[in-house]
């Protein structure tokens, strides 16, 4: 789906990630991609089978050919402890920079600025100006007078389909002056958005972005 955000285009796409067609680089922005995190949990006594993180960067290895992204960018999470990296995590993550053949920005997040290094050639910042947009890591540090782009939040939109049932899906949130992605990670939860007045959310249907009518967000019940 593409939006025009604050005079920006940008193309929602339903794996969870953003392509932003701005004048200098075809930019392809994610969010808590959290690797590791199996491994994490599994570091706890708890059995979470592996594969995770292989499927995840496969899928930002697709991203990237198909829409011919010039440069990635995770806007924050891309690491979830330092418990889940082992050098099996290391070695492949490294092996996909290489073979990205591309920049890659990571915007710190919160999980990531508890690890001790970042595996190389990874550099984190704390905030990233794409012609105009800043993408930041948590929206809470999104300039107000800026239009930034964000993750931290994993948003989710709850959907009334029945009278006691309801759809839980992963959405993009544009909120005042900042676009929240959902999670990208696939080994990754939600956290439930209560609508606020002006709120846009999109969320994914089969193969592509939709805006959600604001008619079944009024429908929606929050506690």
């Amino acid at each position: 789906m593409e939006l025009s955000f604050f005079n920006q285009t940008l193309v929602l796409l339903p794996e969870a990630a953003i392509l932003v067609l701005s004048p200098s680089a075809r930019s392809l922005v994610v969010a808590d991609v959290h690797l590791g995190k199996s491994a994490t949990f599994r570091a706890h006594g708890l059995p979470i089978p592996e594969g995770d993180d292989a499927r995840d960067l496969q899928r930002l290895t697709s991203l990237i050919d198909i829409h011919r992204a010039e440069r990635l960018v995770i806007a924050g999470d891309l690491f979830h402890a330092r418990s889940g990296m082992d050098d099996r995590l290391n070695q492949s993550f490294e092996t996909f920079i290489e073979g990205l053949g591309i920049p890659v920005v990571l915007v710190t997040g919160n999980h990531d600025a508890k690890l001790r290094t970042l595996p190389k050639p990874l550099i984190g910042v704390d905030c990233l100006d794409l012609d105009g947009l800043r993408v930041v890591h948590d929206p809470a540090d999104a300039p107000p007078d800026l239009p930034s782009i964000c993750g931290h939040w994993h948003p989710v939109i709850r959907i009334p389909d029945g009278g006691r049932t309801a759809l839980r899906l992963p959405c993009f949130l544009w909120r005042g002056a900042t676009l929240v992605l959902p999670a990208f990670g696939g080994f990754t939860g939600g956290s439930r958005i209560a609508p606020s007045a002006g709120d846009r959310f999109f969320t994914a249907l089969r193969d592509k972005v939709v805006e959600v009518p604001g008619e079944l967000l009024k429908r929606t019940r929050h506690p």
